[in-house]
């Protein structure tokens, strides 16, 4: 009798000496579970934010043009419009006026500084621009030159067409050609034939 009962308990013993085991295992798996859930999630989130980041270069909301001028005739080219009409974000937007504008023109619209940190690091600038049906009425083509001069090139252009209505324009770079002292920046029109009316800049961003 003494025998069955010593039996009973050692056993009783090993099975709750099991269950603690098999318990403490599933705890370990949920625990080491729910880090692995966590860590995974942080390393996501890190990777998405740190893709296509974008700098803003110029929006115009502190209602100047942001150091923008024009050159020679085109002195007062260049103001501030506020026509929510012509605004893609914020409350204004640069307001070029182009009337008479015909051919190759680097004048109507300089930049010259001081350029935003990390510049000569961006993959491309993007800017949307609106194009009065009036402004472009009867010309063969028109286009902004997006160009920048530096230690790297003296002259590195890249060219956009426009269209009536708004434009949403990607100036691709090679970032060998912007790295480097800055000297100046420049959005040069190019058209068949002359300009009639005004055309509007905002959102100028830089692509990282």
């Amino acid at each position: 009798m003494n025998n069955k009962v010593l039996k009973i308990t050692y056993l009783r013993r090993k099975s709750m000496k099991k269950a603690m085991v098999l318990a403490m295992v599933l705890a370990m798996a949920v625990f080491f579970g729910c880090a692995g859930v966590e860590e995974t999630g942080s390393v996501s989130k890190a990777a998405v934010s740190g893709t296509g980041d974008s700098i803003v270069l110029f929006n115009f909301e502190s209602k100047t043009t942001d150091g923008w001028e024009g050159k020679g005739k085109w002195a007062e080219a260049l103001s501030v419009n506020t026509d929510p009409k012509f605004v893609k974000e914020g409350g204004a937007s640069l307001k070029i006026n182009a009337k008479g504008s015909k051919g190759w023109n680097q004048d109507i619209a300089t930049f010259s500084g001081p350029f935003a940190e990390g510049f000569g690091k961006l993959k491309a600038i993007t800017m949307d621009v609106y194009v009065p049906k009036e402004s472009v009425k009867g010309l063969e083509y028109s286009q902004i030159f997006l160009v920048i001069s530096g230690s790297a090139n003296s002259w590195y252009q890249v060219p956009q067409g426009l269209k009536e209505g708004w434009n949403s324009l990607k100036y691709e770079l090679d970032s060998d050609n912007i790295d480097g002292d800055l000297w100046h920046m420049y959005f040069v029109f190019n058209s068949g034939g002359a300009f009639a009316g005004p055309v509007y800049i905002d959102n100028v961003k830089g692509i990282m």
